[in-house]
């Protein structure tokens, strides 16, 4: 048999049909799969209790939060009921489903899922949403096949799963195809988010963010919506939610926008133990990089920068260590300080032949950083004696 044959036959067909229903505030789900001899089995957690009327066929079990399925060899099918609406503060939501609309996360409507597979085997999947009667349309992070289908496919995993901000209903988007990214803006019809203004924005800032990063997403999604949802900015995989009543740019000339963008290209989270925490990492880099990448665009001048960066060491003036808990705002002010002075001695040290852009692709490869990490990324480039990163906000 052919090596392509050998790889074909170790493929598995995964797919996920969601039907919203806004008078539950959820989804009916179903999961199907063409060969249930490669994926043999799954699991999952229903520890916050939003998964309810689970039925399948061949063998279900579910125990406490737990839910645990053995697959028929052939069509082997799962179906839930997932509550989408998430309350995150009074009267604030992080995820809603009106009459009229829904933003959600892929995370919450198919779960983080455990399988136990043949050797070799891989999904080839994609997910359907089925919309309510009257409901325009829906836009996610994932290529469109074709009307409501999308294709789902996560180079890093061999059981594909559609994460990431997900909206629906009476929407409006734009849409660009920038450095090879194609790029939405969807938000509800009627509410005040700015989606020109923001893909205007990605227009001269994209280019700088691909130079940076490289490794930039084939497909970027930005949702924004107002109250009731959350008055802030999260991040996922391939996508991205921000409260209409947050600026482009921010009065302090950082750019909540750019933050959220490089939490979801990037992907790095700070590493912690029982003493330490290293959020700072990755707060501060979101935060250096929210006005860098507006600098780099000529969105602003050399002076307008050296003055965020001095507002932001008056902001942190009196933190005294970084590492000690979650990285607040004056946290990450003092960071960001930090983060310019390592981006300097970087580039003085390799006489510009390295920056700061470097370091970060380095940690991205890692995504969970530590101090370590950082510490051993920076000395590839220049060797050891690292100035900024000698400083007592890290003892």
């Amino acid at each position: 048999m052919a090596a392509d044959e050998i790889h074909h036959t170790l493929a598995y067909e995964l797919k996920y049909r969601a039907s919203l229903v806004p008078s539950k505030q959820g989804a009916m789900v179903t999961i199907s799969v063409d060969k249930g001899e490669l994926l043999k089995h799954l699991r999952f957690s229903n520890s916050r209790g939003i998964y309810s009327n689970i039925r399948a066929n061949g063998k279900l079990t579910i125990t406490g939060k737990q839910v645990d399925w053995v697959l028929p060899k052939e069509g082997a099918q799962l179906s839930y009921f997932v509550l989408l609406t998430n309350k995150r503060d009074t009267g604030k939501f992080d995820a809603l489903v009106t009459g009229s609309w829904a933003i959600f996360r892929g995370d919450d409507l198919i779960p983080a899922i455990h399988t136990f597979e043949a050797a070799g085997a891989y999904s080839v999947a994609s997910l359907e949403i089925v919309l309510p009667e009257k409901w325009g349309g829906v836009e996610t992070g994932w290529p469109r096949k074709k009307d409501n289908l999308f294709a789902i496919d996560n180079p890093d995993r061999r059981f594909d799963r559609p994460t990431g901000w997900m909206i629906a209903g009476e929407i409006g988007t734009r849409r660009a195809s920038i450095s090879k990214t194609s790029i939405a803006i969807s938000a509800p019809k009627g509410e005040k988010f700015q989606r020109m203004d923001s893909l205007t924005f990605f227009n001269f800032v994209w280019p700088e963010v691909h130079s940076a990063f490289k490794n930039t997403p084939k497909k970027l999604l930005v949702v924004g919506a107002g109250d009731p949802m959350w008055r802030g900015g999260l991040s996922a995989s391939n996508s991205l939610f921000l409260h209409s009543d947050r600026p482009l740019v921010s009065e302090n000339g950082t750019s909540p926008l750019l933050h959220e963008l490089t939490h979801m290209v990037t992907r790095i989270s700070g590493a912690s133990t029982a003493n330490t925490n290293d959020d700072w990492i990755a707060e501060g880099l979101a935060e250096f990089y929210s006005f860098e990448l507006l600098y780099r665009a000529d969105g602003m001048t050399k002076s307008r920068r050296s003055k965020i960066i001095k507002n932001l060491a008056k902001w942190g003036a009196e933190v005294k260590h970084l590492r000690k808990s979650k990285s607040t705002g004056p946290v990450t002010a003092r960071a960001v300080v930090l983060l310019d002075e390592l981006d300097k001695e970087i580039r003085k040290r390799s006489n510009n032949k390295y920056s700061i852009d470097d370091v970060t692709r380095d940690l991205m490869k890692t995504r969970k950083v530590s101090l370590d990490d950082l510490h051993n990324s920076v000395e590839k480039l220049i060797g050891p004696k690292i100035d900024a990163l000698n400083s007592s906000l890290l003892k």
